[in-house]
């Protein structure tokens, strides 16, 4: 008796549910593998590097069982360990690799978002905020400048520069996008293309008004130089998870599906208004509700400092070796410690900012998903009730040969239920939150910088009663010199590089 095969439609479910938990799986390993839900891949990175074992973090962000399995975050994550590790060389590649990826991404958003409506939002390539995404650019640039590549070091800072300059899509805040154009025109300064850098400064100074940096816009004469240092502290706030039920009209899920970024907006604050003080707006409507596995930016900043950060010189040592309180040169009397003049920009707010502003989109596929999950197990479901049905059904006693085709109907809808049923629990258990982030980046950037007689000066950087050298800088007459230092949560030392030179470590 030749046997029946199933029909297209079953067998396209088996082969769907396959897909998805292949997929899924995917989606979920990204997801895993972000943050505190699951393997501490970032958490460890940043623990070699709040220790100092730098070659400890290399060597971690290289290992594809603990770097991010997103090529773009890779990458990112490689860029920064790779100027603390002093791989120069491969920093440099891995930054530039990342504003490739990031660009390209930025033009293609919409890829994988079918995917991501019936497993996580960790189903989307990574795309960068405004902010993150600057920082390529940024980490970029010090890199060229440790490796004396002032060329190099100029095209990252048109690239920062091309960032800022854009007037389309979501902007970061003003203090931070102010700060980033001064470090472009430290960038553009320290390559020796004053007139780009003063373009920047004055972008700079549109923004900042009267809490601009001193001695950025007039070069320093034959006498004198500029020292400038970037001092990054802590480290950036990133997603942790949640698990939080919402409730919700049909009306309010159109409105976080649409295009409307104010009422988006409103709307998820009405949500989370309602989730917190347990009420509803009217008792007469009716409201579905959803529990939610939700990434969210929790209150407190981790680890961050609160201490006045900022850089000082010396510059006054007396002949005999005993302190001087002033020191002359020609007819201009300085002090013996000159203290920078400082800004400082938060990263931190930033990210955050952009987090926020991308909210409403992840609560309206989230709910997406649990209205797919809801539909698929009701499917599933019938699809058994439908089965039962059919093989309760008398046969006539001229259809005997019809046999067989109830049987392949019975046998299909317990197929279609099993597949429906599969895609459902899937989903379930793949929809975790999307803690993706550049962790390494810091809390707070602050530019601190000294005009100081040309001439060999030791150089600190100071948080509240803590000074840490940086080291002996030499002045040359008419120039920029750029350094920078990382204040690790707990501990400090000296991770970067003075432009033109290799890492300063005392």
């Amino acid at each position: 008796m030749r046997r029946r095969r199933p029909t297209r439609g079953a067998r396209g479910v088996v082969v769907a549910a396959l897909l998805l938990l292949g997929t899924g799986c995917a989606a979920a390993t990204h997801s895993l593998r972000a943050g505190p839900a699951g393997i501490p891949a970032e958490r460890e990175i940043r623990q070699h590097l709040v220790a100092q074992r730098y070659d400890a973090a290399w060597s971690a962000v290289r290992d594809k069982k603990l770097a991010p399995s997103d090529a773009l975050l890779r990458h990112m994550y490689k860029g920064v360990v790779a100027l603390h590790a002093g791989e120069l060389a491969t920093g440099a590649k891995a930054m530039d690799r990342a504003w490739q990826i990031a660009y390209d991404r930025w033009t293609k958003r919409v890829g994988d978002a079918a995917l991501s409506m019936v497993t996580s939002d960790a189903a989307l390539p990574y795309t960068p905020g405004p902010a993150e995404r600057m920082f390529i650019p940024y980490y970029g640039g010090l890199t060229w400048l440790a490796r004396n590549e002032r060329e190099s070091a100029a095209v990252e800072a048109r690239r920062l520069s091309t960032l800022l300059a854009s007037e389309s899509g979501p902007r970061p805040p003003d203090d931070f996008r102010a700060g980033m154009r001064y470090v472009a025109g430290v960038m553009y300064e320290a390559a020796g293309e004053r007139n780009d850098a003063e373009v920047s400064f004055r972008n700079a100074g549109a923004i900042l008004g009267a809490r601009g940096l001193a001695l950025d816009t007039l070069p320093p004469d034959a006498g004198y130089g500029d020292v400038v240092v970037l001092i990054e502290d802590g480290f950036v706030i990133h997603p942790e998870p949640q698990s939080l039920t919402f409730w919700f009209t049909d009306d309010e899920l159109s409105f976080l599906s649409g295009d409307r970024d104010d009422r988006r907006h409103e709307t998820v604050s009405t949500l989370r208004r309602r989730r917190h003080d347990g009420s509803r707006a009217d008792w007469n409507t009716v409201y579905r509700s959803v529990t939610l596995n939700w990434p969210t930016m929790l209150g407190e900043f981790h680890a961050r400092e609160t201490e006045a950060v900022g850089a000082r010189a010396i510059v006054g040592p007396r002949a005999d070796g005993d302190a001087a309180t002033t020191y002359r040169v020609g007819f201009v009397e300085y002090p013996s410690v000159l203290e920078a003049s400082t800004l400082s920009l938060s990263v931190s707010d930033a990210v955050r900012e952009d987090f926020e502003r991308d909210q409403p989109g992840r609560l309206a596929r989230a709910i997406a998903r649990a209205a797919v999950r809801e539909a698929a197990f009701n499917g599933a479901s019938k699809a058994f009730e439908n089965a039962g049905d059919a093989a309760k059904d008398d046969d006539d006693d001229d259809e005997k040969k019809k046999k067989g085709d109830k049987g392949w109907k019975v046998a299909g809808n317990i197929l279609l239920g099993i597949g429906l049923l599969a895609a459902g629990t899937s989903s379930a258990l793949l929809d975790q939150p999307d803690l993706r982030a550049w962790q390494v980046l810091p809390d707070r950037v602050t530019i601190a910088r000294l005009r100081l007689p040309v001439g060999e000066h030791p150089i600190e950087v100071t948080r509240g009663g803590e000074a840490v050298s940086l080291g002996t800088v030499t002045v040359q007459p008419g120039s920029v010199t750029v350094l920078t230092h990382r204040w690790w949560p707990g501990g400090s030392r000296v991770v970067a590089a003075e432009s033109g030179a290799a890492a300063v470590r005392p």
